[in-house]
């Protein structure tokens, strides 16, 4: 049920009704974004959207996250180039917190200076962050290629000199201009009844003054009338690229077109450029497309990452498949596949009160109309193959597409190739005609009830007579199905000089078996817009799948024949080792990904634990076919095998159906393997010199195993110490400005685990941030935890729970990894009562013993610390 109205000073309200869920999603969309800014504002939006956290006319600097989380709830926000959001959701019990919250923020924020200038130097850290980060800066070089005039070309998040220099003044007059009701709307989604809801939202929002709303005349775009090329030079090891289109905004009348167009041309693992530049040949690590719709125009793109020797080979097969969709109507196939794919989106949203309240916001700020899907979905039926080829003829234009690419190579040589391939193209786009021909296609209307059946899901845990065990819970509120299985095994079954056979393993399980090809597999799936992939981890490998309900027959005859019968290509297994040693070629274009790996190495010494997941180049071209399918028959045995199924499901029929399945597995037995784990007699520094403009640090010691009983104590040591109201981030980020990110972490395994945190910051900050955190952990030893701190990490840990158990996936994931583990499985679904029983004493215990042994501390970065 929805209900929308307005408030007297001018804000809309829209509340969406869902009660499948205890929860509540209260989400306040401002309609200003980096775009509305003008010279010498770059990057406001953004700062404000940080700034709001710091204090209020109630609400004084941490205590905003710190009253939320502490009710169990979450909360953040987000700018883009049109709109800053705000959200918090949380328990329907709490859903007062939430209101007050959001209206203290949006209404009443007070900018102190001092928090002005401790907020500046996080948001630098912020740029820092991004400058590091390949798919940002590749990002941000297509929108200044694409945008040139237009406020898009400009980065969200701004620019360093603006941020330092911006004044509270300025600030201050920046947000009373847009941030007004009338430029406001509030939604809420979720369990609540509107009645009630409408007088406290009244009473709370009706008090924001209605400052007057300046208008803001966006620059406008000029046509493009030539080829552009732009290429970055960069030290990044990947090479990213993009061919663009500009489109039209988001309410034009060929959007729907284009989206197909998009799904047809580069979305999902049947579209046709990941067979011709991916699956058929690994020219490329990754390849898709995208039609992206905004407030004004647009763009259409052709994404790519790839090594940089293969830039020229992979560009040329770009051209044939743009002339195609011009020259040849799309198959009715290729059509029914993407319009399924784009209803199914609609059951999918369904899941979560986030997901509700997100997308009816965004029609809502794009349409007027939170409903719009439906008048959408209704130009998607409507569209015919032919459709498809008139917006390829219209707009990919042979003389005004933009080519951007980051690359490590030379630039006059990378120059050099785009201007050969942009006038091929050129000449291929010239030539391509419209064919006459056209194709008899109705869409098959996607007809699933999206309403929530009422009733109370049951877990039940049954022994097949294979030996295999089966956890299956009814649970019928949408209909959709999250499945997975899993064997023990993972890296602890790999041989020392096998490192990256799981990954490897995992990457290749659904290449073909005995009745499907690898392309019939990525074709069905894709035609059921359903989920199928297979997993390899520390402990254990498998298969897990999410599906609509009504497709169930067919996906389950793909998922057995993989299960029992995988074939293991040699052919397909040589593409695939390609694409992984390109990946650990470009390791060093992810510092906190290599910070990660050499703490691991150290503080797991000796235990499989400590292995590379991925491998290194030459273990990697020493595994072959063979070696993937002994791996397979190692673990492949019924009772080590566990299956959890969640959602819209028959419990008889899945019962019979894994009976079937399970008893052509030989029954073997569960995987046991036990390590020895060496004992840490003394502390270590690593340090791995890379030049960024952040370090990476970890402080870590040795953790906790996954039966241990003291794990949800050290689970509220997390919670104490993690969140935006916890206390690594008021201490590091808010009070002393060391970080954007900065957060514990943890990982409990079968004979070993650890516990520690990690910072990014910028490389003069290194010293006071590997000092803070230890003095952090220090003081959970050294003082008792307070009663109300520590009330606040239980109810922050629980509602969490209560929230992520929107997910089927959640459950699901929860219950089979407990089971296989030899835990309760039932403890997944109801863990309050752990949580409130662990005590201050019980915190300060745990922590005594963890930080009182020696630690191990990774730094990535461009230059080292003296401790």
């Amino acid at each position: 049920m929805s209900k929308k109205f307005q408030l007297k000073n001018g804000m809309k309200v829209l509340f969406l009704e869902s009660h499948k869920s205890p929860v509540v999603s209260v989400q306040m969309w401002v309609k200003t974004g980096s775009a509305d800014e003008k010279k010498g504002e770059e990057g406001l939006s953004h700062f404000i959207e940080h700034l709001v956290f710091k204090g209020t006319r109630k609400y004084n600097v941490g205590e905003i996250a710190a009253t939320v989380e502490g009710s169990g709830g979450e909360l953040n926000a987000y700018t883009s180039f049109d709109q800053t959001v705000f959200y918090v959701t949380i328990s329907k019990q709490f859903s007062d917190v939430a209101l007050d919250v959001i209206s203290e923020m949006m209404g009443f924020p007070t900018f102190d200076p001092k928090e002005i200038d401790n907020e500046r130097e996080v948001v630098i850290e912020e740029i820092k962050r991004g400058q590091d980060s390949p798919g940002r800066r590749a990002s941000q070089l297509l929108f200044t290629n694409v945008f040139k005039k237009h406020p898009y070309g400009r980065p969200v998040i701004g620019y360093d000199k603006v941020v330092n220099g911006v004044s509270p003044k300025k600030i201050l007059q920046y947000y009373h201009s847009r941030y007004v009701p009338s430029n406001m709307f509030l939604v809420v989604a979720g369990d609540f009844e509107s009645k009630d809801m409408k007088k406290k939202v009244e009473e709370l929002f009706g008090a924001f003054a209605p400052y007057k709303l300046k208008k803001v005349a966006r620059t406008k775009e000029p046509a493009q009338k030539a080829i552009r090329i732009k290429v970055e030079q960069t030290k990044f090891e990947q090479t990213t690229g993009y061919l663009t289109w500009r489109i039209p905004s988001v309410k034009h009348k060929d959007i729907a077109a284009l989206e197909v167009l998009s799904a047809i041309l580069g979305q999902g693992d049947s579209c046709r450029l990941m067979q011709s530049l991916r699956i058929r040949e690994p020219l490329t690590n990754s390849v898709g497309s995208f039609s992206y719709s905004m407030q004004d125009d647009g763009l259409f793109a052709v994404s790519f990452n790839l090594e940089k020797e293969n830039l020229a080979k992979a560009l040329t097969k770009v051209t044939p498949e743009l002339v195609k969709l011009i020259e040849e109507p799309p198959t009715s196939a290729e059509m029914q596949k993407a319009i399924t794919n784009f209803a199914s989106h609609e059951v999918y949203s369904m899941e979560t009160v986030d997901n509700i309240a997100r997308k009816a916001g965004s029609n809502e700020f794009y349409y007027n109309d939170h409903d719009y899907y439906r008048k959408y979905m209704k130009e998607v039926y409507a569209l015919k193959p032919e459709d498809i080829q008139k917006v390829a003829k219209k707009y990919f234009k042979p003389d005004n597409f933009g080519l951007s690419l980051m690359t490590n190579m030379d630039k006059k040589e990378a120059e050099q190739i785009l201007k050969s391939f942009a006038k091929d193209l050129k000449k291929a786009l010239q030539g391509a005609k419209l064919s006459k021909d056209t194709m008899k296609f109705k869409a098959k209307k996607f007809n699933i009830n999206v309403g929530a059946v009422k009733h109370t899901p049951e877990t039940e845990k049954i022994t097949l007579s294979s030996g295999a065990t089966l956890l299956i819970r009814d649970q019928k509120d949408t209909p959709y199905v999250a499945m997975k299985a899993a064997f023990l095994g993972g890296t602890r079954v790999e041989e020392e000089n096998q490192t990256g056979l799981t990954e490897l393993f995992s990457r290749n399980w659904l290449s073909g078996s005995k009745n499907f090809t690898e392309d019939d597999i990525n074709l069905k799936v894709d035609e059921l817009a359903a989920g199928f992939g297979a997993f390899g981890g520390r402990n254990s490998a498998g298969l897990s799948m999410d599906y609509l309900s009504p497709f169930e027959d067919k996906m389950l005859e793909i998922y057995a024949d993989s299960l029992l019968h995988p074939l293991f290509p040699q052919d397909i297994l040589e593409r695939e080792k390609v694409v992984i040693k390109n990946q650990i070629k470009a390791r060093n274009d992810n510092p906190a990904q290599l910070c990660v790996l050499s703490f691991l190495q150290e503080i797991f010494k000796g235990h499989p634990y400590a292995r590379d997941m991925i491998g290194t180049e030459a273990s990697i071209n020493a595994i072959n076919s063979e070696h993937l399918m002994a791996y397979y028959k190692k673990i492949a045995h019924a009772k080590n095998l566990t299956f959890c199924v969640v959602g819209d499901v028959n419990k008889d029929k899945w019962v019979n159906k894994l009976e079937e399945i399970t008893k052509l597995l030989p029954k073997g037995e569960r995987v046991a393997n036990k390590f020895p784990i060496a004992e840490l007699k003394e502390g270590k520094k690593l340090y791995q010199p890379l030049k960024k403009e952040q370090s990476h640090i970890i402080v870590g010691y040795r953790g906790l195993t996954l039966k241990d009983p003291n794990r949800f104590t050290l689970e509220i040591i997390q919670s104490i110490l993690s969140g935006q109201g916890g206390r690594l981030f008021i201490e590091l980020r808010d009070k002393n400005s060391l970080a954007y990110s900065v957060s514990p972490m943890h990982m409990e395994g079968l004979e070993c685990g650890y516990f520690g945190g990690y910072i990014g910051c910028s490389p003069e900050k290194s010293e006071k941030a590997i000092q803070m955190l230890k003095a952090e952990f220090q003081k959970l030893a050294d003082t008792k935890v307070s009663e109300e701190e520590l009330g606040r990490a239980q109810r922050y840990l629980i509602g969490r729970h209560d929230i992520e158990l929107q997910r089927k996936s959640t459950i699901c994931n929860a219950l089979l990894f407990d089971d296989i583990y030899g835990l309760d499985y039932k403890d997944t679904l109801d863990v309050a009562d752990k949580y409130f029983a662990v005590t201050p004493e019980d915190v300060q215990k745990l922590a005594q013993k963890i930080f009182s042994q020696p630690s191990v501390i990774s730094l990535v970065g461009p230059s080292d610390v003296e401790l």
